[in-house]
């Protein structure tokens, strides 16, 4: 039977109740669908709700909102408490030796740049655009001879002093490695062994103090970022010197962002949290959300990675000195290596002989003129007359950088199987693009490449806001495609806001905020998260010279130089020439003490200044007061008996090596006495330096393992093997390698950028491994074959495009390194 339908029309509704239908406004949308809590944010939710309620009320928050400080707060303190509980990475002294050797050349090169003609004008340019202020109405000083070559001085200062401190440690670590440094007897090695023990413990205090420059780095770069600036003040301290602190004014700003909350804390020191679980969290925060990185110019975020690198080499010297054995070597008194009192001597002479600048900067204006290696020449000429007219010495022998200066390639060619670089096919390479009609490779401009891909689209807005939590936002004039989601929140929530921010400020004018000792109520800053912020940010500063500085305590500056020294300096530094101290020219403590018999004879040296002897000898007595003889290592020999008693003057050095003095049963004069018993003889010394402080020794440490003094002419077998390991390369990742080399064969003549991955992909098919950092751009790559060193590159920031000059001078340390030419691929 069939269903009849019933004709009649429903009814309408009597109800007069106004019903909800959503939201009508178009509002532009950057994410399709409804928006995700991120990761950082939905795991600091649940540590708030879980263990501390709503702000240790036992309350639960609905809300997916919380602010930057808060959000860093939470994460940070669980990350510390499991760190008490769980296994750290376990020491192993190659990564260790892999690190300190892949970051001395990154710093080695840096040095040799400076001194390529090629090179130095784009390195000083960048310096130039890091350092100026990125305002509006910044004033522009490019323009100005003593500002560039104040600029100058400093990058030359502050790229020695690095180079020279990864070399201390580079050294001290291969020395551990020679000495048999067990990883899984590292603990019972060092507790059995004093004397290694007292060398681990001074290594990990050098590194200590290369974290501390790279932060001061780090938080120099970052007072002059568009984004980072406002945060920043500066005053005068107690001391006269200029320091930067947080700006309070600037706390709801600093609050908002979650990014923002872990760079200010990693650029202040003596933090709350350890700096190793900042840069995890840093790292997570970028990972999940790439975009916000775009406010890190490219000399800051290279600053993040270098000082990255440096907190995880301090984390895996750490862990021995964590087990419950080492805890008494703690109070064990520790004595500094005499490299590295050479070391801050060397940077206390090296800021001083940075103040004269002056005497190069018409040499350098303009800028351009450097590109010409004469002018670039004569610079270094000025460069290093001011060392020696300070120290007495050039700069790479105040640095001890001599022989490291020069590179030595080293190549051993490791077996690539078929396919390796499937990968890499996709993108065409540089040396075969037109050769068959096809489109050529586009040159890299400033702007971000366009794609294919469709405009954002405009949606429906709902009740999510597209970012999730109060702080990952950006300022309302940046052009980064970030927006302020200060506006999500609903009334009660601003109003909440508004009074915590309000209490903030009425605690700050309540203190000093400049006198940390200026001690208020703490309690007030429970559930308050601008006042938690303020006041783990209270009493904590950094230098605002970009000059930097390494002095240790009571370190005031170094030992003065003679009378007689300050003449030989001055006299050398109008020569042209500049020469090595070799150890046994180094004139000890005792003999400075002389009597003036024997210092009647110092004249005739002065006779052989136009000879190598003469000048050797004279940078020796200038050494000799820079080392205080407390530290020179005593002869183990025994002393020699007193002499008679009618020849008082014939004192005698306590580090020589001297016959014992024959009794004689008549008087004699001190000159007949020395004459009879060939005192005037040249002495045997001991050496007060180590080996590699002479040009002549047998280089150790990292130079050895860098093959410096070792070098062996190529062979025509080896040619042979490198050209057929480069030949039995595919066809695009040979042509890629052309356009690496700068070679005749690459198409692009080399105004072409390439792209970060393909250049990874690239030095995976020739034999390297990748290691990222925690955190920045630093990216290692170690070759495979075991037998040659690791090299650290910088990723492009924020575009991972490697331009033009920066592949030249990735092309430039690949070659001095591992010594591939263009011959290699013909």
């Amino acid at each position: 039977m069939p269903i009849k339908v019933s004709k009649s029309t429903a009814k309408p509704s009597t109800s007069r109740d106004i019903i909800s239908t959503g939201p009508k406004e178009v509002v532009s949308s950057k994410k399709s669908g409804s928006a995700t809590i991120r990761p950082t944010t939905e795991r600091a939710l649940v540590l708030r709700n879980g263990k501390h309620g709503a702000r240790g009320t036992g309350e639960v928050v609905l809300t997916g909102k919380m602010t930057g400080s808060e959000k860093l707060d939470l994460l940070a303190e669980d990350l510390v408490e499991k760190a008490q509980t769980a296994l750290r990475a376990p020491f192993r002294i190659e990564e260790c030796v892999e690190i300190a050797i892949s970051q001395f050349n990154e710093f080695i090169d840096d040095v040799r740049n400076l001194k390529d003609p090629d090179l130095f004008y784009g390195v000083i340019e960048e310096e130039l655009k890091a350092r100026a202020p990125q305002t509006k109405n910044a004033p522009d000083h490019t323009r100005d001879p003593t500002y560039l070559a104040s600029v100058v001085s400093d990058r030359i200062h502050n790229s020695y002093m690095i180079a020279s401190a990864w070399k201390l440690v580079a050294d001290s670590l291969c020395e551990l490695e020679e000495d048999g440094l067990s990883n899984k007897q590292v603990v019972q090695q060092l507790s059995n062994n004093q004397e290694l023990r007292s060398r681990y413990l001074a290594l990990y205090d050098v590194i200590d103090t290369l974290v501390k420059l790279n932060q001061t780095k780090f938080a120099v770069l970052a007072t002059t970022t568009r984004h980072y600036a406002p945060y920043f003040k500066e005053t005068i301290a107690d001391n006269g010197t200029k320091k930067v602190f947080f700006d309070w004014l600037k706390a709801r700003e600093a609050c908002r962002s979650f990014l923002d909350c872990i760079i200010i804390e990693l650029c202040f020191p003596n933090g709350t949290y350890p700096q190793n679980v900042l840069y995890a969290i840093l790292h997570e925060a970028v990972k999940e959300a790439p975009k916000e990185a775009r406010r890190f110019p490219q000399a800051l975020w290279d600053a993040v990675g270098d000082l990255a690198v440096c907190v995880q080499l301090r984390d895996l010297i750490e862990t021995p000195l964590l087990s419950p054995n080492a805890q008494p070597w703690k109070n064990e008194e520790k004595k500094m290596p005499l490299d590295y009192d050479q070391w801050v001597d060397a940077q206390l002479y090296s800021e001083g002989a940075a103040e004269k600048h002056a005497s190069f900067k018409d040499a350098i204006y303009p800028l351009e003129r450097t590109k010409k290696a004469e002018v670039l020449a004569n610079m270094w000429k000025y460069v290093n007359a001011n060392y020696k007219s300070t120290s007495g010495k050039d700069i790479d022998t105040l640095w001890n950088l001599t022989q490291a200066i020069k590179p030595t390639p080293r190549w051993h060619p490791f077996p690539i199987f078929a396919g390796a670089d499937s990968d890499i096919d996709d993108d065409a390479p540089a040396s075969n693009i037109n050769k068959r009609g096809k489109k050529g490779m586009l040159a890299i401009t400033n702007s971000v490449e366009s794609d294919d891909s469709m405009p954002p689209l405009h949606s429906v807005s709902d009740t999510e806001e597209s970012e999730d939590d109060f702080g990952d936002s950006d300022d309302s004039d940046s052009d980064d495609g970030l927006d302020d989601d200060e506006s999500g929140y609903d009334t009660d929530q601003e109003d909440e806001l508004r009074e915590l921010y309000k209490e903030a400020m009425d605690a700050v004018h309540a203190v000093d905020w400049n006198n940390p000792e200026d001690q208020a109520d703490t309690d007030y800053r429970e559930g308050n998260p601008f006042l938690k912020l303020l006041g783990s940010l209270r009493g904590r500063m950094f230098q605002s010279s970009t000059k930097l500085k390494a002095t240790p305590a009571g370190k005031t500056g170094p030992l003065a130089l003679s009378k007689k020294a300050k003449k030989k300096a001055a006299a050398a530094a109008e020569g042209s020439t500049s020469l090595a101290t070799t150890i046994e020219e180094v004139e000890d403590e005792d003999e400075v003490r002389s009597s003036k018999k024997k210092k009647k004879k110092k004249p005739k040296k002065k006779k052989k200044a136009s000879g190598t002897g003469g000048q050797d000898q004279e940078e020796g007595e200038e050494v000799s007061v820079e080392v205080p003889a407390a530290e020179v290592p005593k002869a183990k020999t025994p002393a020699p008996p007193p002499p008679p008693k009618p020849v008082p003057s014939a004192n005698q050095s306590t580090t020589s090596f001297m016959p014992p003095l024959e009794q004689v049963p008549t008087a004699q004069s001190a000159h007949s006495y020395i004459k009879s018993e060939k005192l005037d003889a040249p002495k045997g010394k001991l050496k007060s330096r180590p080996d590699h402080a002479s040009l002549f020794s047998k280089p150790k440490g990292v130079l050895a393992r860098l093959g410096v003094g070792q070098e062996e002419k190529e062979t025509p077998q080896d040619k042979k093997e490198k050209r057929s390991f480069f030949i039995n390369l595919r066809k695009k990742t040979r042509g890629y390698m052309h356009q690496i080399l700068h070679t005749a064969e690459d198409d692009t003549k080399g105004s072409a950028g390439m792209k970060w991955e393909t250049f990874v992909k690239v030095m995976e098919q020739v034999g390297f491994e990748v290691n990222p950092s925690t955190a920045g751009s630093s990216v290692r790559f170690t070759p495979r074959n075991g037998k040659d060193n690791p090299i650290s590159f910088h990723k492009p920031h924020p575009d991972s495009t490697i331009p033009p000059k920066l592949l030249k001078q990735y092309s430039k340390r690949l070659r001095d390194h591992y010594g591939w030419v263009p011959e290699d691929l013909e």
